[in-house]
């Protein structure tokens, strides 16, 4: 029996500023998304977060809010997220596995939550614990679109280089279906920084979309610059001295930012394929980006996630091999 072109699993890829979720057919195919503005900024926004049950409360509305009539209308679905829903700040905490790590999960890798009509389950992040005085780094959800991109390429054995630009965008180094290594840039974070707040964006106006503008943001921040800090302030004479339009200061701000941190990436990149995985826009402007350091890079799309996700819920026991529910 298989459930194809059923509903078979919710899926959920919960991060910081924004949810992605997918009802999947028995073969994992999508069958509809949705993109609510529910991340863990604001579903949290107004609670004390320190506050458990406040926080699995506000979690669970999020939750019905995005999916509670996909819920209704299939109760026997499994629900499989991961993401920072699963952080210190989120639902409740998945816990993290060390690196290097294989992506291999087992029947006790989820953490089950209940909401009203059943549970959820989370998946944990990946880390690299701080040595010497040197800071560590953390993964959550981006594991899963590891799982999702490397079934995507064929399950190589060769190493890949990962970027997946975001909020907080990762650079992870795969070898062999084991994570060895990887690296974080807030890049995402500070761009909704900078021009939401402070003085870039009292110098900008109702933003439009301007390639040119984030090409001349992408060669102030390639090669020789003054510094991050000093290139992103350039927005604000090249307003003043009108060279630059008001509404094009985002995606100067977004050529700097990139620009800068592909040039500090890009030197960690070593032999084997480079993959790019994210939303459309995004890819292309690191593409770009990327080019100036000679590097090509295969694109994948964002939705590799919700492959992520299936693969995990199968290996996990939470989906049978014929997408039937094996129940907890």
């Amino acid at each position: 029996m298989t459930d194809v072109g059923a509903p078979s699993l919710i899926a959920l890829d919960w991060g910081t500023t924004a949810q992605r979720a997918w009802l999947l057919d028995g073969e994992g195919t999508i069958l509809a998304t949705r993109r609510p503005e529910l991340g863990l900024l604001p579903t949290t926004a107004g609670i004390n977060v320190r506050d458990a049950r406040a926080r699995a409360q506000a979690y669970e509305a999020a939750f019905w809010s995005a999916c509670g009539d996909w819920v209704l209308a299939h109760p026997q679905l499994p629900v499989l997220a991961c993401g920072m829903v699963g952080s210190a700040q989120g639902w409740a905490e998945a816990g993290y596995r060390t690196v290097p790590a294989e992506l291999r999960f087992g029947a006790d890798a989820l953490l089950r939550v209940e909401h009203r009509r059943g549970a959820a389950h989370l998946v944990p992040g990946l880390r690299m614990p701080s040595q010497d005085g040197r800071p560590g780094d953390v993964i959550r959800g981006e594991e899963t679109q590891i799982v999702g991109a490397l079934e995507v390429l064929g399950d190589p054995a060769e190493p890949v280089t990962l970027i997946l630009p975001g909020t907080h965008g990762k650079w992870v180094r795969v070898d062999n279906g084991e994570v060895v290594s990887f690296a974080t840039a807030m890049s995402g974070e500070l761009f909704g920084l900078l021009t939401t707040g402070g003085i870039l964006a009292r110098t900008t106006t109702e933003p439009r979309r301007d390639d040119e503008a984030f090409a001349r943001g992408l060669a102030a921040g390639t090669g020789p610059s003054r510094g991050l800090s000093t290139e992103l302030f350039g927005a604000r004479p090249l307003v003043l001295d009108g060279l630059l339009d008001p509404a094009s200061v985002p995606d100067y701000v977004s050529g700097v930012l990139i620009a800068d941190e592909v040039g500090h990436a890009a030197s960690t990149v070593g032999r084997g394929r480079v993959v790019l995985c994210g939303t459309e826009d995004l890819c292309r402007r690191y593409a770009t980006a990327l080019a100036a350091h000679d590097i090509v890079p295969t694109v994948l799309t964002e939705d590799v996630a919700a492959r992520g996700l299936w693969r995990i819920a199968l290996s996990t026991g939470l989906r049978g091999a014929s997408g039937n529910h094996v129940p907890d």
